[in-house]
């Protein structure tokens, strides 16, 4: 369904932030929201990446789970999401052929040159997405 927000979700309390204001916007707009996970194991020999390919994916199902019987009773109709790419470029893509209205993230409530230097998701997601992006700050960073 074409306008849904895509929400970024990796259990991290940034994570958890930015989950109930996209559920609060989804209400708002009455629109669906996606519940995203995205990876992409650590270099590794061929057997290994397939191994850890597997862990991730079913780590990620067990948080966008997780995320999605957190906003269970919200009245918000959701589905999880699992992509098997870097986080950045998985929320972009998944959120280009959904059509979103809007990738929301969460911060860890890095500093901005820390970000770069680390490569934030949130800090990608501003620079290269072509669906317009929210960052919500974490409740550690807003106190």
């Amino acid at each position: 369904m074409a306008g849904e927000l895509v929400v970024g979700y990796d259990g991290s309390a940034g994570a958890r932030a930015a989950l109930a204001r996209a559920a609060e916007l989804a209400r708002e707009l009455g629109c669906g929201l996606v519940v995203a996970f995205g990876y992409e194991p650590p270099a590794a020999t061929a057997g290994e990446t397939a191994d850890h390919r597997a862990a991730l994916a079913q780590m990620g199902k067990g948080l966008v789970d997780e995320a999605l019987a957190e906003i269970g009773g919200s009245g918000v109709e959701a589905t999880a999401a699992v992509v098997d790419q870097r986080p950045a470029e998985g929320l972009a893509r998944l959120a280009e052929q959904l059509q979103a209205r809007m990738i929301v993230v969460g911060t860890h409530g890095e500093r901005p040159l820390m970000a770069v230097v680390l490569g934030s998701t949130p800090y990608k997601l501003l620079h290269r997405s072509s669906v317009p992006v929210l960052v919500v700050p974490s409740p550690a960073s807003t106190g």
